[in-house]
């Protein structure tokens, strides 16, 4: 699949003032919150975990909670999402998930997470941080 090319008139100038680490991380914590949700509602998984969103100084993470004892749970996971300066940082805690992504416009000037030398839509950057964490095979899941 090719991406199209902006035209040649394209204004990356006014693009690029508003394709900002801040304005992705906002739209980042959007969809996170939604993705929890979402995962929250299905309802036939045998893993019987459920998923809390927090959110504190500026910053957010999703917590795994598996039942635990008669009536508690217990958190087993956690995946954190802090943005500094232009950088937005994505670390898992009992969870192997640790990236580093950045802002920028891509060829048809869609503002675009840039990880390594790899450019991703924010789905791929949410699935990328919450997989494992939504879906991982664990012993808990029995």
């Amino acid at each position: 699949m090719t991406q199209d090319h902006a035209p040649d008139d394209f204004n990356w100038v006014g693009a690029q003032a508003q394709c900002t680490a801040q304005s992705m991380f906002e739209r980042l914590r959007t969809r996170v919150r939604e993705d929890v949700q979402k995962r929250n509602a299905l309802f036939d998984r045998r893993d019987r975990w459920k998923f809390e969103f927090f959110e504190e100084d500026g910053d957010f993470e999703v917590e795994r909670h598996v039942p635990s004892g008669a009536t508690g749970t217990r958190v087993t996971a956690v995946v954190r999402f802090a943005r500094e300066g232009p950088r937005i940082h994505v670390q898992g805690e009992d969870i192997d998930v640790e990236f580093v992504a950045m802002v920028t416009l891509d060829v048809s000037g869609q503002c675009r997470f840039l990880v390594g030398e790899a450019m991703y839509s924010d789905w791929e950057i949410r699935r990328m941080a919450l997989e494992l964490l939504f879906f991982e095979e664990s012993d808990d899941a029995e």
